[in-house]
Formats: structure tokens, C-alpha cells, sequence
């Protein structure tokens, strides 16, 4: 009888961490993908010459910037990012980026499913100014509380006395 309620307790305990074993480890997994989030989001965005926030259908928003690179020669590229039913996704081109159909998504980089939208806050908001984005969302995985990210990013590419160049990238 007593080894009975000994094995009983210690199957408990046993069961009871690997619960919270998986609690923590999706806790990680989130918190690691709102950080990729946030470092893909703020590199666009800091080396922007332009910015852009578009809904191209019903519960799909699209940010698109014109960025250039950290090469010496500082090459100019179009980056954009969609979030569409709970998966953030990227891709990257010398060229104009058009708003994806489910199968051209598909094929762009996945950085993260499980992120949704803070309440009636939209994911991306282009600031006033025009070189400002205002991130807010979440990232859930499991079980766990989810990861919000909610960040102002600002554009640090000077405007040219032309003004704002959006082209060839929208």
C-alpha cells in the first residue's frame, strides 16, 4: 500500500515537469520568434528610403519598403512582408514586389505562424511622417502566454532634396 501512494506521488511529479518542461520550452520558441520578427522588421524599415502598408484582401496586410543594403556600395532592394492567417512571411527582390495570391505566398520565407493582431491594432501602421512603423502583434506557440511585440521603427535613410523615391519597389 505504501509503495502504491510512493509511486503515485513520484509519477506526479514526474508527469508535472515534463508538463512544465513543455510550457517553458514553447515559451522559448515564441519569445525567440518575436525576437526574428523584430530584428526582420527593424532592418527593413531602419534602411528604408520609403514605406508602405497596404490591405490587399480581407484579413491580409502587406508592408513594403524600399531598403538598401550594408554593402560599401549600399545596393537598393525591395523587401515586403505579409500577414496572412496567423503566418508572417518575407521575400526580397530587386524589384517590384506585387501583392502575393495564396500560392505566390506560399513560396515566401515563413518567419513566424501563430502571430495575430493586439486587439483591433493593425500589425503595421505607417507613422504621419511617412518613415515611422508602429509594430504591434503577438506571437503564440503551445500552450503559453503569447509574445507581444509592440515597437516604433524608424526609417534612417535620409530623403533626397527630390523627395521620397518609392520606385522600382511600389
Amino acid at each position: 500500500m505504501l509503495a502504491v501512494v510512493v509511486l503515485t506521488i513520484v509519477g506526479s511529479i514526474l508527469i508535472n515537469s515534463f508538463r512544465a518542461q513543455a510550457q517553458v520550452r514553447d515559451g522559448a520558441e515564441s519569445a525567440s520568434t518575436a525576437q526574428l520578427i523584430a530584428e526582420s522588421v527593424g532592418q527593413g524599415v531602419r534602411n528604408a528610403s520609403a514605406l508602405e502598408v497596404t490591405t490587399p484582401s480581407a484579413g491580409t496586410t502587406m508592408l513594403r519598403t524600399r531598403s538598401v543594403d550594408g554593402s560599401a556600395s549600399g545596393t537598393w532592394y525591395c523587401q515586403a512582408w505579409v500577414w496572412s492567417g496567423g503566418e508572417l512571411r518575407t521575400s526580397r527582390s530587386s524589384t517590384a514586389i506585387a501583392a502575393p495570391d495564396a500560392a505566390t505566398l506560399s513560396t515566401w520565407t515563413l518567419l513566424a505562424s501563430g502571430v495575430a493582431a493586439v486587439g483591433s491594432t493593425p500589425i503595421f501602421s505607417v507613422g504621419t511622417d511617412e518613415r515611422s512603423l508602429d509594430l504591434s502583434l503577438t506571437v503564440a506557440n503551445g500552450e503559453t502566454v503569447p509574445i507581444l511585440i509592440d515597437s516604433v521603427m524608424v526609417a534612417q535613410q535620409p530623403i533626397p532634396a527630390t523627395g521620397k523615391v518609392t520606385a522600382p519597389c511600389f
